[in-house]
C-alpha cells in the first residue's frame, strides 16, 4: 500500500501527489493554466540524432528550460521600469499534454537614467545562502569586498531567486502560449516567443493588505526573445539568458531580459523556535537510505525552503501552564514577543514557527491570521496528539503524543506550515486525500477507513507532499497572494454567502442552518455575540463538517451594509486539526458562535445603519461545493450622546479588534489595553450620574454591553501594565472591579476554546 513518489529524489518534480478531484470553486484571482506550444508541437525539445535539417534552416536550441527567470522590463516610453520573476513549470501533473505552465509577477523599480542596465540580483546559492545573508551585504560590489584574500568562491555569487517590496508590486502574468520552435529558416531568428495576459495590481489601502486584480486582462502583451551568451554573474548559473522586445497589439513597446536563476520556483525561510519542556519535528526516513524534512516536502513541490532551527527553551511565560492547553491570547502574545524583530517580509519571505508542549486533546498545531502582518506566524504542540475521539483509525499512533510519533508530527507541523502560505483543506476544495493539506484526521480515515482499520497503515503510510490542487496554488498563485505578510488568510478563496449561487445548498428539511444572536441591535462599537445550529433533519446520516466554528474554516460570516457593500468576518485563529468531514446523524445537531467585531478584512460594523449578517457553512462533496446559509438582520444605533461617541471612538481600533478575536486577556496588545482602560473609567463615572439622576440622558455608553465580559481584569492590568493603572480613580478602580470576574470567566472560556473539537 505504500506510494513510492514520496520517496523521490528532493530536487524531483515530477511525481506528485494527485488531487482527487477538480477544486469545487476556481480562486478569486487570475492563476495560469496548462498551455499549448502555439507554432510547434515539439516544442524547445533537442531534435532527434535523425534530424538533419538542409539549408536553408537551421536548428535552435533555445532552452527554455524548468525553474525560475528573473524578468526585466524596460519601457520604451517613461521612467518606471520593471523587475520580477517568470515560473516555467514542466513537471505539474495537471501541466497537459505539453506538460508547461508559465506564470510571473513583476515590481515596479525606481527610476534610472541611461543605458538599460542587466538583471542585478541578490547573490548566494541554496548552500550558501545564510553566508551571505550573515554577513549584511546584498550588492555584488560589497560582497567582493568584503571577501578575504580577494578569494571570490563562485557559488556565493551565483544569482538566486529574487524577492522585491511588497509595496512595489505591479501584475501578474498568465501565460498562455509559448513558441520555441527547434528549426527555423534563414534568415529569420531563432526566437522565443512568449504571450501573457497582464493583470495589473491595485495596492491596499493604508492599513490593509488585500489589494485587488481585474476580473480581465489589463493588456495582453507578447515576448520575443533571442537566446544570448548569459552576462556575469548569470553565467555562473549554468542557464540560458534572452534578451528581446515586448509588444502590445504589433507595437513594441520596450526591451526585456529573461535569465534563468534556478531550478526551483520560489524560495522562503522557516524559522523553528521551541519552548522549553516541547519536541521539535524532526526528519523521518524516506524509505531510500535518506530523510524528509521541511526543506524536502517543498522541494518537491518545487519550492527552496531553508530551515532555520533557532531558538532552543524559550522560556514559560509567567502565568502561562506550558503542559495545558493554551490561550489564544498567550500564545499569540509568545509568538510576538520571540519572533525575529529584524525579519523583513520585503526582503524575505520568512515564517515563524513555534513549538510548545501542551498536552492530549488541544489541538495539534494552530495559525494566527496576523500577528504583525497577515500569515507570518503559526505553532505546532508537541504534546498533543492523535486522541481516538478525532479518529478511529490512527492505528499505532493512537492517543500518542506528536513527539512519539514522528511521522506524523512532521506532517501536522508542514500542514500549519502549508496554512501560512495561505492554503486551505482539501476537504474544502477537493476532496479528502492523502496529502498535506487534508487535516489529520482525515488523512487517518483515508488511509485506514471503517472497511480496513489497519494499525499500520496511520502513521506509517503518509504521504509527506502536498496534492496537485496544492502545488499549482503554491507555484502560480499571485506573489501577493502567497507570500508571508501578504494576503489575509483564505481571501482569495469564494466561499460565503455572496458566492452562493456558485453553491450547492441543502433543502432545510435535509440540513437546517439556523442563526441568532443576543439582540438585533448593537450600538457603534458593540461586539455581537452570533451562535448558529446546524441541523441534519433528513431520515439518514449526512456527510457533514464536524465543527463549523469560523476556526475550523468550514464556517464563514459575511456582513454586508444598507448600501450593499460586502465584508467578511475572518477568523483570526485558525484552529482546524480536530476538524473533518464525519456522519452527521439523523436529528443531530453541531454549532457555532464567534464575535462579530473585527477581523483582518476590518470592522464589521464601521457606521451606523441596517446590516445583514450571513452564516455560511460549506465542504466540498465529490468535487462539488455545497452547503448551507442563513441569517439575520442587525441595526447599528447611531450615538446619541458625547459618551457614545467618544466610547465607539476608543474601541474601533485594530488592536482592541485584535484583543476581541483572541478572547480578551492579550495583555501583550498594549494600545487595546489603554483603550479598554480608558473605556472604563468612561463608563463609572456616567454609570454614577446615572443612578444619581435616572432619566438625564447620562447612562453608561451602550458598546459596554458587548464588552462587559472583556475588559481587562484590574489586577492583571496592575501588574502587566502598571503605566496604565498608577494614579487611576477610584471611580476606575471600581469600574474595573465590576468587571474583573466576568474578565477571568472570559480567559476561562478562551482557554476551552482553544481546545474544542467541534
Amino acid at each position: 500500500m505504500c506510494n513510492c513518489s514520496e520517496h523521490e529524489a528532493s530536487g524531483s518534480l515530477s511525481k506528485m501527489t494527485a488531487a482527487s478531484v477538480e477544486p469545487a470553486m476556481k480562486p478569486l484571482v487570475p492563476l495560469s493554466r496548462q498551455i499549448s506550444f502555439s507554432d510547434d508541437d515539439s516544442g524547445d525539445q533537442p531534435a532527434s540524432t535523425d534530424l538533419h535539417p538542409i539549408p536553408p534552416f537551421r536548428l535552435c536550441k533555445l532552452d527554455f528550460r524548468e525553474g525560475c527567470y528573473q524578468i526585466n522590463f524596460r519601457p520604451t516610453a517613461g521612467f518606471v521600469s520593471f523587475e520580477g520573476t517568470l515560473r516555467v513549470d514542466r513537471s505539474a501533473p495537471d501541466g497537459g499534454a505539453d506538460h508547461l505552465i508559465v506564470s510571473g509577477d513583476l515590481y515596479s523599480k525606481r527610476p534610472v537614467i541611461g543605458p538599460i542596465p542587466g538583471p542585478v540580483l541578490p547573490v548566494g546559492d541554496a548552500d550558501e545562502d545564510d553566508a551571505a545573508e550573515a554577513s549584511g551585504l546584498t550588492s555584488l560590489a560589497g560582497s567582493l569586498s568584503a571577501l578575504d584574500n580577494l578569494i571570490i568562491p563562485s557559488p556565493i555569487l551565483r544569482p538566486r531567486i529574487p524577492i522585491f517590496p511588497r509595496a512595489r508590486y505591479h501584475s501578474y502574468l498568465r501565460v498562455t502560449s509559448v513558441s520555441a520552435p527547434v528549426a527555423v529558416p534563414f534568415p529569420r531568428k531563432c526566437e522565443l516567443t512568449i504571450t501573457a495576459e497582464q493583470f495589473n495590481y491595485t495596492q491596499p489601502p493604508a492599513g490593509q493588505f488585500k489589494g485587488t486584480f481585474p476580473n480581465t486582462p489589463s493588456r495582453t502583451v507578447t515576448m520575443k526573445l533571442s537566446k544570448v551568451p548569459a552576462p556575469f554573474p548569470f553565467s555562473l548559473t549554468g542557464g540560458p539568458f534572452y534578451q528581446g522586445r515586448l509588444f502590445e497589439g504589433g507595437v513594441d513597446k520596450g526591451s526585456i531580459t529573461l535569465a534563468w536563476v534556478s531550478k526551483f520556483f520560489r524560495r522562503a525561510t522557516l524559522e523553528i523556535d521551541t519552548l522549553v519542556g516541547a519536541v521539535r519535528p524532526a526528519p523521518v526516513p524516506d524509505g531510500a537510505g535518506g530523510t524528509e524534512f521541511f526543506d524536502t516536502v517543498f522541494a518537491k513541490t518545487g519550492w527552496q525552503l531553508s530551515v532555520v532551527q533557532d531558538q532552543l527553551n524559550i522560556p514559560v511565560p509567567s502565568g502561562v501552564v506550558a503542559t495545558n492547553c493554551w490561550s489564544s491570547a498567550d500564545l499569540h502574545a509568545l509568538m510576538t514577543n520571540v519572533r525575529n524583530p529584524a525579519t523583513n517580509l520585503d526582503a524575505e519571505w520568512r515564517v515563524h514557527m513555534i513549538v510548545v508542549p501542551a498536552k492530549l486533546g488541544c489541538s495539534r498545531g494552530i495559525m494566527y491570521d496576523q500577528i504583525g502582518v497577515p500569515r507570518e506566524g503559526c505553532a505546532s504542540f508537541s504534546d498533543d496528539g492523535y486522541p481516538v475521539s478525532d479518529s478511529s483509525n490512527f492505528g499505532l499512533a493512537a492517543n500518542k503524543k506528536q513527539r512519539d510519533v514522528p511521522r506524523a508530527f512532521l506532517r501536522s507541523a508542514t500542514h500549519e506550515l502549508t496554512h501560512t502560505l495561505n492554503q486551505i483543506h482539501q476537504e474544502q476544495e477537493t476532496a479528502a486525500d492523502n496529502s498535506i493539506m487534508t487535516t489529520t484526521p482525515s488523512v487517518a480515515d483515508v488511509l485506514g477507513g471503517p472497511a480496513t482499520g489497519a494499525p499500520g497503515v496511520f502513521p506509517d503510510q503518509i504521504k509527506l507532499a502536498h496534492n496537485t490542487n496544492v502545488r499549482h496554488h503554491l507555484n502560480h498563485m499571485p506573489d501577493p497572494v502567497i507570500r508571508p505578510g501578504g494576503w489575509p488568510f483564505a481571501s482569495w478563496f469564494p466561499t460565503g454567502a455572496p458566492q452562493a449561487a456558485d453553491r450547492h445548498d441543502f433543502d432545510s428539511s435535509e440540513l437546517a442552518l439556523t442563526v441568532t444572536a443576543t439582540t438585533d441591535r448593537v450600538a457603534l462599537g458593540q461586539p455581537l455575540d452570533l451562535s448558529w445550529t446546524m441541523t441534519n433533519n433528513s431520515g439518514v446520516s449526512l456527510r457533514a463538517p464536524n465543527d463549523v466554528s469560523t476556526e475550523a474554516l468550514f464556517a464563514s460570516i459575511t456582513v454586508t451594509d444598507a448600501e450593499g457593500r460586502e465584508r467578511p468576518v475572518r477568523p483570526f485563529v485558525i484552529l482546524c486539526e480536530h476538524a473533518k468531514l464525519s456522519e452527521l446523524e439523523a436529528g443531530q445537531s453541531v454549532e457555532g458562535s464567534a464575535k462579530v467585531f473585527w477581523s483582518t478584512a476590518g470592522f464589521a460594523f464601521e457606521r451606523p445603519g441596517r446590516y445583514r449578517v450571513d452564516v455560511a457553512v460549506s465542504w466540498s462533496a465529490q468535487g462539488v461545493m455545497v452547503g448551507v446559509q442563513s441569517g439575520i438582520d442587525v441595526f447599528v444605533d447611531y450615538p446619541t450622546s458625547n459618551t457614545d461617541n467618544h466610547s465607539a471612538n476608543l474601541v474601533l481600533h485594530p488592536d482592541v479588534g485584535k484583543w476581541v478575536a483572541l478572547g480578551g486577556e492579550a495583555y501583550h496588545l498594549g494600545e487595546a489595553c489603554r483603550r479598554l482602560q480608558a473605556l472604563s473609567q468612561t463608563a463609572a463615572p456616567a454609570h454614577a450620574r446615572a443612578m444619581a439622576a435616572p432619566g438625564d440622558g447620562a447612562a453608561a455608553p451602550s458598546v459596554l454591553d458587548g464588552f462587559a465580559d472583556l475588559l481587562p481584569d484590574r489586577a492583571k492590568l496592575a501588574r502587566l501594565r502598571p503605566e496604565l493603572t498608577a494614579g487611576a480613580a477610584g471611580g476606575a478602580d471600581r469600574g474595573s472591579a465590576r468587571t474583573a470576574a466576568p474578565g477571568r470567566k472570559r480567559a476561562a472560556k478562551a482557554k476551552k476554546r482553544t481546545g474544542r473539537k467541534g
